[in-house]
């Protein structure tokens, strides 16, 4: 079945997360929206997860959290819904000695790492991460988990920055893309 294609479950629309923006983060003109501003009261959260737990696939038994934003929801959703969780850091915030594999990522800069000992051969993994900009980051998170033997075919996110190209990116790279809330790239003065 061509992923690409995948279109998300007919669902209710999720509410407005509260969020601040980040001017001009990580680029001028872009405004990163930082989901730590629900993330601490419990309701918010709880509707976040359940609106992401909606959009997993029956397949899904693994869930990939991204360093930093993704880990916390990959944590949660795994817990909610009985899953495994690994976390995928930036290169430089793991020891050397403790890399198993690296991808990567111009976009961060040094690329992306995962901790030896991860069982990954015929995992079904999905990907979540707090925002959908330019995709990058995603992309080298799947191509590094299906050449360690996972089956990555969802991506999925709390925010997407529209018109940043990341939806059509991760589409062209095989993953269906699951997103809760679009918003302008920067925020409207």
């Amino acid at each position: 079945m061509d992923t690409a294609s995948v279109s998300e479950p007919k669902m209710p629309d999720s509410p407005a997360f509260p969020h601040r923006r980040w001017k001009d983060h990580p680029v001028p003109g872009v405004d990163f929206p930082d989901a730590t501003t629900f993330t601490s009261d419990p309701n918010w959260m709880r509707i976040a997860c359940e609106a992401l737990a909606v959009r997993l696939d029956k397949q899904i038994d693994l869930l990939a959290g991204i360093d930093i934003g993704g880990l916390g929801f990959a944590g949660a959703l795994a817990l909610q819904n009985g899953l495994g969780f690994i976390d995928i850091r930036k290169v430089g915030s793991i020891r050397a000695d403790v890399v198993r594999s690296l991808a990567a990522n111009y976009e961060l800069g040094n690329g992306i790492a995962l901790s030896k000992g991860q069982a990954l051969d015929g995992r079904q993994v999905a990907i979540i991460d707090d925002c959908l900009m330019t995709g990058g980051t995603a992309l080298a998170t799947a191509q590094l988990l299906r050449r360690l033997g996972a089956r990555c075919t969802h991506a999925l996110f709390v925010f997407e920055l529209e018109g940043l190209g990341g939806r059509e990116r991760l589409a062209q790279g095989g993953l269906a893309v699951h997103t809760l809330q679009k918003l302008p790239p920067a925020e409207p003065e």
